[in-house]
Order: C-alpha cells, then structure tokens, then sequence
C-alpha cells in the first residue's frame, strides 16, 4: 500500500496524517481516471467500503485450452495473461453489494495471515475490509490492494476491470 499503510492505520488518531493521505491518493486516482470506466471510477473514488465485508474472491487460471464439455486440446503456453479474479464487498453500510471482475491480470497476491498483523488473533479471517487504493503498476497495468482490519492484503495487477452494483437485498453471488 502507499497511501493507506498499516502505520497509517495504527496512527489513526493523527487526522492530518490520514487527511494528508487521502489527499494524495485522490490526486494519483484521479491521474486514472482516463484508464477507468465511470462506475470503476465511482468505486476506487466513492464507494463506502471501509468497515465493509468481503463475501467472495474467485481466481481463475483461464489459461485451458478447452472448456471441460469439449474433447481435450493441446496445452499451450498462452502468452496474454489468462488469469482473472472476480470480488464482491459488502459496503459498510450494509447496502450496496460491489462487484469487480479483473482481466489481464499480471500478479496476484493473498498476504493471509499476514507477518505482519493489526487487529489479529489467530483463527480470523480476513476481517474488515479498511482501506483500499488504485495506483499505476506500469506497462499499462493498473494495481488495487486492499488492506484489512487483520493486516491481510489482496493485491491484484491488471489490464482491465469491470465494476457494477447492486442493492443488498437483491444481489446474489454467483
């Protein structure tokens, strides 16, 4: 993380330390957002995950040359990055349900549990979404880490992204 770091978080209660932080990401996100859909956008801008809760990550390889119901292809070595990672978060509030599915995913990073914890005791899962941002990865990949309550960090590098919405009690996963 480069804005939002677990020091960040242990130091909460120095405001102009997390106002200057959040100053910084809106001013690096919004260098982004020619990259980004609007809903995309609205989500890495505005969206109230914090306190959130994370209710599904699915990684695919994508790389079989044959879905399983067709007969058996040879393998290849597919050279445009076939992983893709689908999310979906609760908001804080407990209304809205988010949903982010990456493509041409480059790296992909599950830090649970991690060496370095925050609000861990052994057993949790990955607790409370807190913070997340969106920065640049380079060769035109972007990157998203999420950091949450217990330390653990997901962090995804990808081409492209795909986000949408939908009120809690209509949402289904799946």
């Amino acid at each position: 993380m480069k804005f939002f770091t677990k020091d960040l978080w242990l130091d909460a209660h120095n405001t102009l330390r997390a106002k200057s932080a959040s100053d910084a990401y809106r001013a690096e996100l919004d260098t982004l957002r020619s990259r980004l859909s609007n809903a995309a956008f609205q989500f890495y801008r505005d969206a109230d995950v914090h306190d959130g809760e994370l209710l599904e990550l699915v990684i695919a390889d994508g790389s079989r040359p044959a879905p399983l119901s067709e007969p058996v292809r040879p393998w290849t070595t597919p050279r445009n990055h076939p992983v893709r990672v689908k999310l979906s978060v609760l908001d804080g509030l407990d209304r809205l349900v988010w949903r982010l599915s990456y493509k041409t995913v480059r790296r992909v990073v599950v830090d649970y549990p991690t060496e370095h914890p925050l609000f861990y005791q052994d057993g949790n899962g990955f607790g409370d979404w807190g913070y997340h941002e969106l920065t640049d990865a380079g060769s035109g990949f972007l990157r998203h880490e999420i950091l949450f309550a217990t330390g653990t960090v997901l962090l995804f590098e990808f081409a492209d992204v795909e986000v949408s919405s939908a009120p809690r009690s209509v949402a289904e996963l799946g």
